[in-house]
């Protein structure tokens, strides 16, 4: 965590001197994560319910967009337009504390958010978790989307499993609430090829928990959100991402997170613009738990990246950041790896 306290501190220093111009469009929006809002364990995804009033305070205060999810995919899939300062709020598995405090809050400044919910727990009245008639309540500002029906890990799942978790649990969240979006969020962030093919098949919206700002460049199976729970739920952080641009990368190589045999994975990122001599000098990135990896330019449209220390068991992320040619602004890209 210090690590990653500096590596933020030193963008946010290398982003404000940056005396440029910027190649971002109109046509991006950063996606928030949230889960738990409470002041009680666990930290790693609670978010305080005072942090998140001044999440939305600070919204309001700075003018941004803050848009229905549902909005904002349409658009983006249809080429069109976003405002700019675009941003929309999500939050995964849909605890009580979404009813009890953040729901309130929206209510007070009237502003939309989207929760995925897995429908079990629901159904099973489980005590920490919202009922159906508590989702029911927030209609019209809330949004409510498919988490699975158990919110199992959906990597080396059998053709059935993975067909009812997401199908089965889009099928009761239709019965109860009307609401027949296919937007699915990965239980963890994460996915196999046989889970990311079947949510293709299937014709659904993926999202999953990797960092990096949405566009109509992006995989509409694998759509990136900012974690804002825990240590990244500060202020600094905050604000240092939902002023963060999409980095211009228009394929990677793998697209696939789980990874075997080699555990020091190299990914090939091509670009849909040339890099300038200054973005490219400013690229860097950072892994999970180590020092920065190795880079190799390959053009001014290609690189690779790969770890110099075998990534640990679990989820590991490499995330890239270049400074923006505005003041103040970064393009952000995040890959998540799965070691089983």
């Amino acid at each position: 965590m210090k690590k990653l306290r500096i590596f933020l501190n030193i963008l946010f220093v290398v982003c404000i001197l940056s005396p440029f111009i910027s190649f971002a469009d109109d046509s991006e929006c950063v996606f928030l994560l949230y889960h738990r809002f409470s002041d009680e364990e666990p930290k790693s995804t609670s978010t305080s319910p005072e942090v998140f009033r001044s999440h939305l305070e600070y919204l309001i205060e700075n003018e941004y967009k803050v848009l229905p999810l549902s909005d904002v995919v349409q658009r983006l899939k249809a080429q069109e337009k976003l405002p700019k300062k675009c941003v929309s709020l999500t939050a995964d598995d849909g605890f009580l504390s979404f009813y009890t405090e953040a729901y309130p809050l929206l209510v007070k400044y009237q502003l939309p958010m989207s929760v995925f919910v897995s429908t079990e727990s629901i159904d099973k009245s489980y005590e920490l978790m919202m009922s159906w008639q508590q989702l029911r309540e927030m209609s019209g500002l809330v949004d409510v989307y498919n988490h699975s029906i158990k919110h199992l890990h959906l990597v080396d799942q059998d053709a059935l499993t993975l067909q009812n978790e997401i199908t089965l649990a889009q099928e009761r969240i239709t019965k109860e609430l009307g609401i027949e979006d296919k937007f699915f969020a990965y239980p963890y962030g994460e996915f196999d090829d046989n889970t990311y093919s079947l949510l293709s098949s299937l014709g659904y919206i993926g999202f999953g928990q990797q960092s990096g700002v949405v566009s109509n460049e992006s995989d509409f199976l694998n759509l990136p959100r900012f974690s804002m729970s825990g240590p990244y739920a500060t202020m600094d952080s905050f604000t240092l991402k939902i002023n963060t641009l999409h980095m211009p990368v228009d394929s990677e190589e793998p697209k696939a997170m789980v990874i075997s045999g080699d555990f020091m994975p190299l990914l090939t990122l091509s670009f849909s613009r040339s890099l300038t001599t200054y973005e490219k000098a400013n690229f860097s990135c950072y892994v999970s738990g180590q020092d920065q990896p190795e880079l190799k330019w390959l053009s001014p449209q290609m690189l690779t990246v790969k770890s110099k220390k075998p990534l640990t068991v679990g989820r590991s992320r490499y995330n890239c950041t270049m400074p923006s040619e505005e003041r103040g602004r970064f393009y952000w890209y995040s890959k998540l790896w799965l070691r089983l």
